[in-house]
């Protein structure tokens, strides 16, 4: 990177030379299953499609005032000055990453910073990369530390109309131990993922069927009367 960039880069983030901490939201996002989708396309179209994926990033990222950092083989780091602005840049890029055939997840967080020859360096750039490789059930998600959910909260409000924040379970990140993580849910989440829930359903019962029901079990008949005629024959 020349010193051109670096030089924006700095004044971006407002600190004036390198290793200046600053406090700064950290973007990762990962295509998810892109081994298996490249297997399905070839590399050919795989190529085009990130180039479409990447390009329509950076158009979001400097929509929502961010700053590209990298990519990552099909991850792509952005920084942004505020958690709202970061989750603006994710809930668009998560509606439309430039090919219908991709889904991503991001992982959002906010801390301290410091840069150097145009990247930032810092253990919540881990932090914020742990969070983007967070499985749940439908796979695709927008995963936040809990940093990120309070500011995110006093931006929005506990109650905002176009998502809810739902707390994950205790969530295991590599090298940070068991941490507290937030998941974005919008509406069209939750209707894609019963659809696709619903279609996993149909294919498992096409691949497993159920055998057929042989109706009720007969009921042996009821002896009890004709026993106590047969012990009390002179009996009417």
């Amino acid at each position: 990177m020349d010193h051109t960039t670096r030089t924006d880069l700095h004044q971006w983030a407002g600190v004036d030379g390198d290793g200046e901490p600053v406090t700064r939201t950290v973007v990762f996002t990962d295509i998810i299953d892109s081994t298996t989708l490249a297997g399905s396309v070839g590399d050919r179209e795989m190529f085009d499609m990130l180039i479409q994926h990447f390009s329509q990033a950076r158009s979001l990222s400097n929509a929502s005032n961010g700053r590209e950092i990298k990519l990552i083989g099909d991850s792509y780091m952005a920084a942004f000055r505020t958690p709202a602005l970061a989750l603006q840049f994710a809930l668009a890029f998560r509606q439309n990453t430039g090919d219908p055939r991709i889904g991503i997840r991001v992982g959002i967080h906010v801390g301290s910073v410091r840069i150097w020859e145009g990247d930032i360096y810092g253990l919540m750039v881990n932090y914020a990369s742990r969070l983007c490789h967070i499985k749940v059930s439908g796979d695709e998600g927008i995963f936040l530390s809990l940093a990120a959910k309070k500011d995110i909260e006093s931006e929005y409000g506990r109650t905002p109309q176009d998502f809810t924040l739902s707390r994950l379970w205790p969530t295991q990140l590599q090298g940070f131990g068991r941490e507290e993580v937030w998941e974005v849910i919008t509406r069209e989440m939750r209707v894609a993922r019963a659809a696709r829930k619903k279609a996993k359903e149909a294919r498992e019962a096409r691949q497993n069927p159920k055998p057929a029901d042989p109706g009720p079990t007969p009921q042996s008949p009821d002896l009890s009367g004709l026993l106590r005629r047969f012990r009390n024959p002179n009996k009417n």
